[in-house]
């Protein structure tokens, strides 16, 4: 017995360490994305919030690629609240999808007409695939779709669903529509309606919603030129459109050669496959910058014969490759960018749309004891800051032009400091710890505004804004938009930017250059503030001095109080000049235009009041470093002159008071 047990146990063992076959099987693209949502950012908690950011993004991409000033609906509904199912729905005026290509476009993953080299809000051509995937996986609705595009000029609708694993469309219905059934009014139009799985708990709903509200608040900042109309189950917003100046559209261009690879270089011999074409001539008419003598040189300088393109080995397409690595050609032209601008970004600053969430209360039907209920409605409130600039620099990131751009907006309606993020129009919500924009703005010092870090503190500090952050505790608003091709994101969500390269450089540049700008504004501000602490001091303690006076000498109180309150008015009336109303646009000042309006007389309450020039040639000489600091003559003869002052004053009132009393000599 106790032999065949350990025959039994070797058998055993021998069975568990026999090899398996490894299979080798093949997934679709829709199966692998569905089955990794999380690198397309649909994830559980963010499927909303996704769905509505790539739905809006399509819809403006639409409209700017034919310069159609934007008109689009959102509505984001729920269906069922016992099996968590959202309705979403969004329209646009933009130009349409062929009814041929509508399907694939819909539901097969990785096709896009967005594959060229040029700026763009999408790249990859998941996004809308996504919503109907998941909408196949999580529901039995079909995806429902009108599109209306302008070279058929008839709207089609379709109902859709996605072979998962295939990566196919699949067709439900088709039809043209017309009369009571068309839902596009204008030329040309999309719209699509999805049904969506998405069980959040309540902190988390909030949350999304919140999110959602600032995407969408946020897009209108950077697309002012658009009408976005937005309807949830807590009420309906319309962003107006306040400008109808639109951004350049951005071009089609060929690579740059810096940027070649070797699938690139296939790809160009591909298209010239049929033509007989020598390599010298792919190069030449496939990439930019690149002439008929330098594509000569480079094969020249690879060690390898100038002959038919198809008749390279992939070896010395490499070594071509290698050569153009480290050839210097001239920077790559910017026609495939489009970015804000420096009017549209300054007029979604000025007013500034955000959603805000109010109780609404309901009344108690009648004949019940029941208690009011609340109930949540959403509103839109602008915010108009007093000041606004603009700043944008053009660099080359990961051999890719990229345009920087940077605004700011001050005081007003602002309460406090936020950080607005931007990647080729796009809003970025989350990972804002680790972006470079964050990194950038704790790096350029507060300095630059003409403040401390103390003066900042002393003068803005409030028990809402708890930071250690000096800027963070000024009302202002940091807006940071990077424009490129391939924009560095951190992670594939795209939610945050790496600090590739210059890119950081660049942006502190323009920061700082901002900060420079602002800086006469918020001087002004600590002034006034100043003048009217002083002036507060002076009236607390004027009540006291009279007081006093008027128990050792007979006069008249109110007299003498109204004496002193003038005289202390007139001692701050310099600090006051700051009242005086500010240009339309303060980001123009320049230091010659401040030097200008220094030496400038005001007139105040009648009065006009000429700046001390003498005190201006010293403060002048003292900025040269002539002067270490003022004469004390001066100072000494300001005091004697204010003693005089402030006796002549008690004189008068004594003297005013006599006659009054009826006293005799």
């Amino acid at each position: 017995m106790k032999q065949k047990a350990t025959i039994e146990v070797a058998a055993a063992q021998a069975k568990t360490t026999t090899k398996e076959r490894v299979r080798y099987d093949k997934k679709a693209e829709s199966e692998f994305f569905v089955d990794n949502s999380a690198l397309a950012g649909f994830t559980t908690e963010r499927i909303l919030y996704m769905a509505v950011r790539e739905l809006i993004e399509n819809s403006l991409d639409s409209c700017e690629i034919e310069h159609i000033l934007p008109w689009l609906s959102l509505s984001l509904k729920m269906l069922d609240s016992a099996n968590d199912l959202w309705t979403i729905t969004c329209e646009d005026n933009g130009i349409g999808v062929p009814s041929d290509k509508v399907p694939v476009a819909v539901c097969s993953f990785l096709t896009s007409g967005k594959y060229v080299e040029k700026q763009q809000r999408g790249l990859f051509g998941v996004g809308l695939k996504m919503i109907a995937a998941f909408s196949t996986k999580d529901t039995i609705h079909p995806l429902k779709v009108w599109s209306k595009s302008l070279d058929e000029g008839s709207e089609q609708y379709f109902e859709l669903r996605t072979d998962i694993s295939t990566n196919k469309p699949i067709v439900l219905a088709k039809k043209a529509v017309k009369g009571e059934e068309s839902r596009i009014a204008g030329d040309s139009g999309f719209r699509v309606e999805a049904v969506l799985h998405a069980k959040l708990s309540p902190i988390t709903r909030n949350n999304i919603k919140s999110k959602i509200n600032e995407y969408i608040s946020q897009t209108s900042v950077v697309n002012p030129y658009a009408i976005i109309e937005y309807e949830t189950d807590e009420g309906k917003v319309t962003f107006d459109r306040r400008t109808e100046v639109m951004p350049q559209p951005a071009k089609e261009v060929l690579p740059h050669p810096a940027d070649m690879d070797l699938q690139t270089l296939k790809k160009a011999i591909m298209n010239y496959m049929n033509n007989k074409t020598t390599l010298q001539g792919v190069l030449s008419a496939s990439f930019q910058k690149m002439s008929s003598e330098k594509a000569k040189d480079i094969i020249s300088n690879a060690g390898v014969e100038n002959k038919p393109a198809d008749k390279y080995s992939e070896n010395e397409l490499i070594e071509i490759v290698k050569i153009c690595k480290h050839t210097p050609f001239q920077q790559a032209n910017t026609d495939h960018l489009s970015p804000i601008g420096e009017e549209i970004l300054t007029t979604g600053m000025t007013s500034e749309y955000t959603i805000v969430t109010t109780k609404e209360i309901v009344p108690a039907a009648e004949g019940t004891t029941a208690p009011e209920a609340h109930r949540p409605q959403i509103a839109v409130k602008i915010l108009k800051p007093s000041l606004t600039a603009y700043a944008s620099r053009t660099c080359v990131i990961n051999n890719r032009p990229t345009i920087v751009e940077c605004g700011i907006a001050y005081g007003g309606d602002i309460p406090s400091f936020k950080l607005y993020r931007f990647a080729n129009k796009i809003p970025l919500l989350y990972d804002e710890g680790s972006d470079v924009a964050r990194e950038v703005v704790s790096e350029v010092e507060i300095n630059k505004m003409g403040i401390t870090k103390k003066e900042a503190k002393e003068q803005f500090a409030n028990g809402v804004v708890r930071s250690d952050r000096a800027v963070e505790l000024l009302p202002l608003h940091v807006f940071f938009h990077i424009c490129s091709t391939k924009i560095p994101y951190k992670t594939a969500g795209k939610e945050s930017i790496a600090s590739e390269g210059e890119l950081k450089k660049y942006m502190k540049y323009c920061l700082s250059e901002l900060y420079r700008k602002v800086s006469a504004q918020i001087r002004k501000e600590l002034r006034m503030k100043d003048a009217a602490s002083r002036l507060n001091l002076y009236k607390y303690y004027i009540p006291l001095v009279v007081s006093a006076i008027s128990e050792s000498i007979k006069v008249d109180s109110a007299k003498l109080e109204q004496a002193f309150t003038d005289l202390a008015e007139r001692h701050v009336k310099v600090e006051q000049l700051a009242n005086a109303p500010a240009a339309e646009k303060e980001d123009k000042i320049t230091s010659k235009r401040l030097e200008e309006e220094v030496e400038e007389a005001v007139e105040i309450d009648g009065e006009v009041i000429k700046p001390d020039r003498e005190q201006i040639a010293i403060n002048a000489a003292r900025k040269k470093g002539k002067l270490s600091k003022p004469k004390g003559k001066k100072e000494k003869m300001s005091e004697m002159m204010q003693k005089d002052e402030k006796q002549a004053t008690l004189d008068k009132v004594a003297e005013e008071d006599k006659p009054s009393k009826g006293m005799k000599k």
